[in-house]
């Protein structure tokens, strides 16, 4: 019967523009009175042998080689060369059969190798073969609606997918025509569509109670007789589109991104609320006023990392201009294909069952163990010390955990929705975009607050320590430049605007400090000729000289550039921090001096002694 098929070529089939080469084989096979699976192993039937590989689905696509080509080609009546204009994949793989000659096709399934496809319009089909026949499509994200027929074109994991009717949606036909026009405009329409769709997946995951409009759409859309929570899971893309484009215009607009640039006001943001023109604007943009207030407090996220990266790449190279574009896979939508998978296991489970989750092997399962395991050490920490503003070196028990924290700081961006909640959860203030040592004088100020009570900035900070004083002075000379999130923690101890308008500098200064610290060690060679005899435990004129001297020179081994003061202890000690060790000098000084007293007694008895 194969052999006569092939010879007899009987009907014409024409293949639909941009369609799937198995859904123009399942309608050559209705025309032949076959299923696709009878056809396949005709096409490829070789001495009562067949060449197809794989499974057959209801996503599945199929691969065929040369000679499985041409045997299809003479089958549908077509020329090779109109096939390949119209079948995207026609060509794409030549899988391999016992020989080269020999017919063979390879069936692919999954979105990891067949491309983003849908059902074709079922009024666009009868048009143009004049049959009423099912087909599916290779479907760009902004071929998804008919424009003609009104209706969207839905892909559906295991299926066939679905033509869902919009007239009771115009606001999604319009959509596309907006999103064809931005795709001609702009040349980063295709990557800001990208990060637009992280953006709205994220905020249809967030079921805020506020949103009304997604779930007048859901109900509008949605077919009769269909599962209210299984259509929530189909329809998100349909819901969110007209949103999407919406916010994908936006974000491609070069005045927007550099707006959005200047109002970070050269700072990193902590949270949206510290770029306003981002959550303002968009609560405009799409006709939702509460949004501004719900995206001000977003601190992780699509829309949190676009914006961290825009300010970023602000004057960057050409590398740092794709960071805002680069969605991380963690803050990528979920796949259709998992959210229905892990319904159905919900299903099947009962109410009862837990979700099943996603089965983790060889490096995520190291991956999400280790960061399990220093999360349990963080919250060790927190618990301790009150904050995770880490040293580098710092250590609980075995575990590196400055490192470890400095680790999930440095992919902040990059981290999951569920373990930025956690660390956050640990310590609010985990991921800062300003200085960590910055943090931890804070802290040590605001424990001062609750020991003692509130500041005095008029009076120089009094019965503070002197660099937690001289701190918060320089906190208060520089308050205008500080990050908004500083102000905001300065604030929470007192020290607001007003207060550091007021504040006076303490009475005794560092540099007035080091000023006579100077002084000292000037007198002390001035009497005893040099600094290593200052021990350190030597107090000279009330002065603790020796521990002074000692801390110098452990500043002199940590910085690269001596600061002006040690070059003065030069200029008045040349040996006062040899490379060797202080007894050695302090010996030789000894010895120098014993000399120089026989010496000169020496040289006053011979004096004596003439006359």
């Amino acid at each position: 019967m194969g052999k006569l098929l092939l010879a007899a070529g009987a009907f014409r089939v024409t293949p639909l523009q941009g369609e799937m080469t198995l859904s123009f084989l399942g309608r050559i096979a209705d025309r032949y009175g076959l299923t696709v699976r009878s056809l396949l192993s005709t096409v490829t039937e070789v001495a009562g042998q067949q060449g197809v590989v794989g499974a057959l689905q209801g996503d599945s696509e199929v691969f065929l080689n040369a000679a499985a080509r041409d045997r299809v080609a003479a089958l549908c009546r077509v020329p090779q060369v109109g096939l390949h204009r119209a079948l995207p994949a026609w060509t794409r793989e030549e899988p391999l059969g016992p020989s080269k000659e020999r017919p063979a096709a390879r069936l692919h399934n999954g979105v990891e190798t067949v491309s983003a496809w849908g059902p074709a319009c079922p009024g666009c089909v009868a048009a143009r073969t004049g049959r009423i026949a099912p087909a599916r499509v290779y479907l760009a994200v902004h071929q998804r609606v008919c424009p003609r027929h009104g209706c969207w074109l839905m892909s559906v994991p295991g299926s066939g997918g679905r033509v869902v009717g919009l007239a009771g949606c115009p606001e999604v036909v319009q959509a596309q025509e907006d999103h064809r026009r931005l795709l001609r405009r702009s040349p980063v329409a295709g990557s800001a569509f990208e990060v637009a769709e992280a953006v709205t997946a994220w905020w249809w995951a967030q079921k805020w109670p506020e949103e009304r409009l997604w779930p007048m759409r859901l109900d509008a859309a949605m077919p009769a007789g269909e599962d209210p929570q299984r259509w929530r899971i189909l329809a998100r893309d349909l819901v969110t589109y007209p949103e999407t484009v919406a916010l994908a215009t936006l974000l491609a607009s070069p005045a927007w991104r550099l707006r959005v640039a200047a109002d970070g006001g050269g700072h990193l943001p902590y949270r949206l609320a510290d770029v306003p023109c981002v959550p303002s604007e968009l609560g405009h943009r799409l006709r939702r006023p509460w949004l501004t207030e719900r995206l001000a407090a977003c601190t992780h996220g699509p829309l949190f990392a676009w914006t961290y990266q825009c300010i970023r790449a602000k004057g960057g190279s050409g590398d740092d201009e794709q960071r805002p574009w680069q969605v991380p896979l963690a803050l990528r939508p979920r796949p259709l294909a998992d959210v229905l998978a892990c319904y159905q296991r919900r299903q099947t489970a009962g109410t009862e069952g837990l979700p099943a989750q996603k089965r983790l092997r060889g490096h995520s399962v190291h991956a999400e163990g280790a960061f399990a395991a220093g999360l349990a050490h963080a919250r060790t920490y927190a618990s301790r010390h009150g904050h995770l503003a880490t040293h580098r070196d710092t250590r609980v028990g075995s575990f590196s955990l400055g490192k470890w924290v400095h680790n999930q700081q440095a992919h902040a961006l990059a981290l999951s929705e569920e373990k930025a909640a956690a660390l956050k959860e640990v310590d609010p203030w985990w991921n800062i975009p300003w200085s960590v040592k910055w943090q931890r004088s804070y802290y040590r100020a605001r424990d001062h607050v609750t020991r003692h009570g509130p500041f005095n900035a008029a009076d120089g900070f009094p019965d503070t320590h002197m660099l937690t004083g001289e701190w918060l002075y320089l906190q208060c000379t520089d308050y205008s430049s500080l990050h908004p999130e500083q102000r905001r923690l300065l604030a929470d101890i007192g020290l607001t605007a007003q207060a550091a308008g007021s504040a006076r500098p303490r009475r005794t200064s560092r540099t007035a400090g080091i000023d006579a610290a100077v002084a000292c060690a000037r007198a002390f060679v001035a009497e005893h000729g040099c600094l290593a005899l200052a021990t350190k435990n030597i107090s000279y004129q009330g002065f603790a000289l020796g521990k002074w001297l000692n801390a110098q020179r452990c500043l002199t081994r940590r910085q690269d550039e001596p600061g002006a003061h040690l070059q003065v202890l030069d200029a008045i000690d040349l040996w006062w921090n040899p490379p060797w060790p202080l007894a050695w000098q302090r010996t030789w000084y000894r010895i120098r001096a014993y000399a120089r007293d026989r010496h000169q007694g020496a040289a006053e008895g011979g004096l004596a002694g003439r006359q």
